[in-house]
């Protein structure tokens, strides 16, 4: 009870001292801060990575030596019978110049089947079609994504040139021109593909890159995407090792390590808030020791162990770590599940103070009052529609952990150090 009864303050007007409220502050934000932070980057990374694999192969199937996969047909007819395999269908990339109303931008063009949109559930559900759709499409109509609208004022039924390079590396390359009517424009909320990529039918794939009857390779979308290591090897035994058979995980290796990379090196920086917090729980529980050396003095006189004053400021310490670790996780999980929204009143607040700032200034001399950008615009981080969070409950634990952990594991100096006083010298200068 002396523990708890040391954390009021001395002040009649104030229930818990400044310094404690300082210390719990301390615990919470740290913890708040790791919690959102942690989850964000667990959503961004799924949605990365569903948004892309919803949108290409869970395995790649392609010839050796970056020729042209011929005999596309005989493969999808023999991977099919696994029953891992949702689907399989050839397609065409390859790398363009896009020309429209005298602007000039590189992209990607990608052929498909004409029926992918409709065969392929991860189609369905990640192209939503803003403008236009993909029915009916002629030899020349051309699917653009809304991001690629947005920026170059395209719409339904405007014309663009795409030039891209026929041949070989036997042969040799040629430029080549085909103009395209766009049919529809698309949004999956992947800005990669949103302002990138160009969608246009097989057989015109096949004309511009100068396949007679061949394509870049057969996707194979499985049941699991996680899955894909293992129904590639049984593929790669089922085509006698004939083709290179690649899984997500390897031709998207480095990316998807990079995010998992970064979010390590964001939580390790992030813990020396946690980290700060308990070292500012010690010194200040070294000073509260201080300060209440007389009261240790006469409480040892009175017969009490120095085990046992110990024991009062560790309990104090740790009840400031709990309360801590506690609001921190309660305010994280809450932060974490509207950050979109907090971000958005933020935004808000700083326009207001923007706003109020400029307003002489725009007044008088007709200056124009800054808008507040974004704070992550999706042409940098590759989502829109907000932040994508996702909270782990393994994580949230852990946070927990560590931060009780470091709180009760600083609460020893202070206590060791209360343990220590000699009743006589300290009442002896009292």
């Amino acid at each position: 009870m002396l523990g708890v009864r040391y954390l009021r303050a001395k002040k009649k007007f104030s229930f818990v001292s400044i310094i404690t409220i300082i210390c719990v502050l301390g615990i919470l934000v740290g913890d708040m801060v790791m919690i959102t932070v942690l989850s964000v980057m667990n959503g961004f990374q799924d949605d990365i990575r569903d948004k892309i694999l919803g949108m290409r192969a869970h395995i790649n199937i392609s010839a050796y030596s970056d020729q042209p996969l011929t005999d596309y047909k005989y493969v999808v007819d023999n991977i099919m019978n696994n029953k891992e395999i949702t689907s399989a269908y050839p397609y065409i990339v390859l790398p363009c110049i896009m020309r429209s109303y005298g602007f000039t931008t590189l992209i990607t063009v990608r052929s498909f089947e004409d029926n992918i949109f409709t065969t392929d559930k991860d189609f369905i559900k990640y192209f939503n079609f803003v403008e236009g759709n993909n029915k009916d499409m002629n030899t020349n109509d051309a699917l653009i994504g809304s991001e690629m609208a947005k920026d170059y004022a395209l719409s339904i039924g405007d014309t663009i040139d795409i030039i891209s390079a026929s041949g070989s590396f036997e042969r040799g390359f040629k430029p080549q021109k085909t103009t395209f009517t766009i049919k529809g424009i698309y949004k999956t909320g992947y800005y990669e593909y949103d302002s990138r990529m160009v969608i246009v039918p097989l057989t015109t794939g096949q004309k511009m890159v100068g396949y007679d009857n061949a394509v870049t390779g057969v996707a194979v979308k499985v049941r699991n995407f996680f899955d894909a290591d293992k129904v590639a090897k049984k593929i790669d035994t089922d085509l006698k090792e004939f083709y290179n058979v690649m899984p997500w995980m390897l031709f998207d290796r480095n990316f998807f390590q990079a995010l998992h990379t970064e979010k390590l090196m964001l939580a390790l920086i992030l813990s020396f808030i946690i980290l700060i917090a308990a070292l500012n729980i010690a010194s200040s529980q070294i000073i509260f020791v201080k300060d209440k050396r007389r009261d240790i003095a006469i409480i040892k006189t009175l017969g009490l162990r120095p085990s046992n004053v110990a024991k009062v400021f560790f309990l104090e310490g740790a009840i400031i770590g709990l309360i801590g670790t506690v609001l921190g996780v309660i305010f994280g999980i809450l932060l974490a599940n509207y950050v979109n929204e907090a971000l958005d009143g933020i935004r808000i607040i700083l326009q207001v103070i923007v706003n109020i700032i400029w307003f002489i200034p725009s007044k008088i001399g007709g200056l124009s009052i800054p808008i507040v950008p974004d704070f992550f615009p999706s042409d940098i981080y590759y989502v829109s529609g907000g932040l994508p969070s996702i909270i782990h409950a393994s994580q949230v634990i852990m946070v927990a952990s560590i931060s009780f952990l470091l709180s009760v594991l600083f609460a020893i100096i202070p206590a060791y150090i209360a343990s220590r006083y000699k009743p006589a010298e300290v009442l002896r200068y009292e």
